[in-house]
């Protein structure tokens, strides 16, 4: 089964319909960016019943799987998506 990512622009979405929570299954990726906005809006993110909690995600599963949510929202790979996600990275590990 395809993963799910969810967007800080899906919580926005949600939001403005009245979504005051979201049950999370195991296939649904959150990305960081919608966590935070999920915390902003008042939006809680629930586990499934029965959802096991996943480790933390190491540097190279990260960059992976934004590379992966950004590509899947544009429809293609914007030039330099790589260094740009790197350069993130870097400087959210620093603050």
């Amino acid at each position: 089964m395809p993963r799910r990512v969810l967007t800080q622009r899906d919580i926005e979405d949600l939001a403005a319909a009245g979504t005051t929570q979201i049950e999370l299954d195991a296939d649904t990726l959150v990305t960081a960016l919608a966590r935070d906005r999920a915390r902003e809006l008042g939006v809680r993110l629930l586990p499934a019943t029965g959802a096991r909690p996943t480790a933390p995600a190491t540097a190279t599963d990260l960059h992976a799987r934004v590379r992966a949510a950004v590509i899947a929202r544009l429809g293609g790979t914007p030039e330099g998506l790589d260094a740009i996600i790197s350069r993130v990275l870097e400087g959210k590990q620093g603050g």
